[in-house]
């Protein structure tokens, strides 16, 4: 194990410390425009199908597939801040078990299916994008 010496353990201690006074406003103002992005395009998309929380979530799943490819302070900033809080598993559960009650329970699971598929399929397609670019 290596021991480094006091001041170069002060230092790096203050450059975690510089760099998360920035980090933590940035992924708070990409976190409020995510999460106002689902309201928006879910409220105006959603209907007696969830289709606007379907498309939120399958375009967030293809942008975090190419966000993955970007440094790790953006990756944070963008997939976790931005992106995390457009898409959301609450909803989708929410949504679903709403049309299960409605006895629609087909309806339920392909809308759990093509949520499930169309994320993890459009997350590839962001990886492969992404690493081009």
């Amino acid at each position: 194990m290596t021991v480094l010496p006091v001041t170069m353990t002060l230092s790096l201690e203050l450059v975690a410390v510089n760099t998360l006074v920035w980090i933590v406003p940035c992924f708070l103002v990409a976190a409020g425009v995510g999460a106002v992005i689902r309201y928006v395009v879910s409220g105006y998309l959603n209907d007696h199908v969830p289709t606007g929380t379907l498309v939120v979530n399958a375009v967030a799943s293809f942008l975090l597939g190419i966000a993955a490819s970007f440094g790790d302070t953006m990756s944070i900033i963008l997939g976790i801040g931005l992106l995390g809080a457009m898409s959301t598993w609450s909803s989708v559960a929410n949504e679903a078990a709403a049309l299960a009650r409605k006895n629609e329970g087909w309806l339920a699971l392909t809308y759990l299916a093509l949520t499930c598929s169309s994320g993890i399929l459009l997350a590839w397609f962001g990886v492969k994008l992404g690493t081009v670019l």
